[in-house]
């Protein structure tokens, strides 16, 4: 009779792929040979608008599971609770197979630096994010999947292996595991270690999902990059790992680079060969018990750092101008990185103190993407790094992070305003994208009020809708990038001039309104109705003639300016 614990995960789910942008049409316009597909949970975590819409439509279809990258389960200031509450109200819309996190902390709060840290695997670090995954698990109504993740350094303090760690928590807080053997692999030539040994160490029963991703080889190191096919070596693990935890729910991932989706589903086919080839070869393991096959578990370690003093540590180390050794933060840092022979510690963590800068600066290029063609790559990215640096995010998401970049060109750049408009113009946009849903007053609503009670109402216009004063031609700027024709020289405009930003159904639109229309606007967003203001303003020129406040109005109808009752 087999001792080996009753199986915990759940299996035979199938293969799947990570739902990507890019590839929102091929699986709304037709069938896609997936079993599932895999979210980013981060990036649904919006209030509204076409993100949430889309992703309605597609899981009708496709089953879907859920993949964070900021629950930050490791980090020794604890959980997000209203993050958590968001997670929470995502799965109950969704109704996930799984949710899952990392193994990992991303700040140390307020502070978030929104990359997957390793942890020291020492006791205290264990008790610390048991208690954390059963806290998750009681506010998520669920179980937790913890995947391992890819690591550059080996912290001193450890005193136990990754995957004697990553047993150890899954056993006691009683979660799931997903296994990234991309991740393994990745760590194992930058650690040394043998990845099998790795495999070999986890409690099959608790094996729910696994990874499939590329990398980067740099030679004496592998950067984690999702950005290429899955490597040989790779799927080499994970024939393995079929062997060894059976028909576990596998799926491809790829966040950057993205190729057309027949290039993935083809790629998806190769795991369901390596798959079917190695069920013939299957292997049962013993049991779930670690084995200590390195003989290095449980060793005395040089020093005992606290787990919050590390973090704070290397968060200061990441934030500091320059990855310099010469330095009191730096030099603390490099005491907390094992040595080993070939190993340059110092390079090594100069690659999360680069990372940071890399994330962030992509996050404002995707948000502030007019501005960024229209500045260059050089300079914006000097600006963007800059920025980040000064401006550390305090959120778990970075979906609203960037607010304050317009102000930052405007002050780094105070003789061209172009730079601080068209920065502000990307970021409305972005922000009506996925803003609160809530319906527009139609012309046919305003039909069935004909004793015209809509014009009383105190602040009539729509939540989406931003009014900005403009000096320069910054509207023709932004359409001609967007059309990718020759941009016109910068100009200063004759007459003052505001523009208005509004999401109309699903997609943000803008317009330029001339000073009367601007004036009353600015009213009614103040908080006055439509008939208030119009006595306001009675003496306004432009409100002389009611021909002029008729054609207002009808366009405010049309283009859904104005908030249902």
């Amino acid at each position: 009779m087999s001792n080996a614990p009753a199986p915990v995960a759940q299996h035979h789910t199938g293969f799947g792929l990570g739902l990507r942008t890019p590839h929102y049409g091929d699986f709304l316009s037709q069938p896609q040979p997936v079993d599932w597909l895999e979210i980013i949970t981060d990036n649904y975590l919006v209030e509204g608008g076409k993100p949430l819409v889309v992703l309605d439509q597609i899981r009708r279809d496709y089953p879907m599971a859920m993949h964070g990258v900021a629950m930050s389960i490791g980090a020794a200031g604890g959980l997000d609770l209203n993050y958590l509450a968001q997670v929470k109200r995502l799965a109950d819309r969704v109704q996930p197979l799984w949710v899952s996190d990392h193994l990992c902390w991303i700040g140390t709060g307020p502070t978030q630096l929104h990359d997957l840290y390793p942890l020291p695997y020492t006791d205290e670090t264990a008790r610390h994010v048991i208690a954390k995954i059963r806290q998750a698990q009681d506010v998520l109504q669920r179980r937790l999947v913890i995947e391992n993740v890819s690591s550059y350094i080996d912290y001193q303090a450890s005193s136990r292996s990754e995957w004697e760690f990553l047993s150890h928590i899954a056993n006691e807080a009683d979660c799931l595991l997903l296994v990234d053997v991309n991740n393994i692999y990745v760590s194992s030539v930058n650690h040394g270690f043998d990845p099998l040994v790795f495999l070999q160490g986890l409690p099959a029963h608790r094996v729910q999902q696994i990874h499939l991703a590329g990398h980067s080889d740099l030679g004496d190191h592998i950067i984690d990059t999702h950005d290429h096919p899955v490597a040989e070596a790779v799927w080499d693990l994970y024939a393995h790992a079929r062997r060894l935890f059976g028909p576990v729910a596998a799926m491809i991932e790829r966040d950057a680079d993205i190729p057309p989706l027949p290039t993935l589903l083809a790629e998806l086919d190769r795991a369901r060969q390596v798959a079917a080839h190695a069920d013939a070869q299957r292997l049962v393991p013993p049991s779930s018990t670690v084995v200590n096959h390195h003989n290095h578990a449980h060793t005395a370690a040089p020093i005992q750092p606290a787990l919050a003093q590390t973090q704070t540590v290397l968060s200061d180390y990441i934030l500091a101008p320059l990855p310099t050794t010469n330095n009191d933060d730096s030099f603390t840092a490099r005491t907390l990185v094992k040595e080993r022979a070939g190993v340059d510690a110092a390079r090594r963590l100069g690659i999360y103190h680069h990372a940071y800068r890399a994330r962030l600066n992509e996050v404002l290029t995707d948000t502030f993407a007019k501005t960024y063609l229209f500045m260059g790559s050089d300079l914006f990215d000097e600006e963007a790094v800059a920025f980040a640096v000064a401006n550390p995010p305090t959120a778990r998401s970075l979906n609203r992070y960037g607010h304050n970049f317009p102000d930052h060109l405007a002050k780094r750049y105070p003789d061209n305003p172009e730079l601080f408009e068209l920065a502000r113009l990307d970021w409305d946009l972005r922000h009506c994208f996925d803003g609160p849903d809530a319906p527009a007053f139609s012309p046919s609503d305003a039909q069935a009020d004909p004793a015209g009670q809509w014009l009383a109402r105190p602040a009539p216009l729509h939540h989406s809708l931003r009014l900005r004063p403009i000096q320069t031609n910054v509207v023709q700027v932004w359409r001609a990038i967007d059309a990718d024709t020759d941009v016109p020289p910068i100009e200063p405009l004759e007459q003052p001039a505001s523009l208005v930003v509004w999401r109309k159904e699903l997609q943000p639109h803008f317009q330029t309104v001339d000073a009367a229309q601007a004036l009353f606007l600015q009213r009614l967003m103040e908080g006055a109705s439509i008939t208030t203001s119009c006595e306001q303003l009675a003496e306004t020129p432009a409100l002389e003639d009611p021909q002029q406040l008729a054609q207002w109005f009808q366009g405010w109808l049309q283009e859904g300016w104005l908030a249902a009752a």
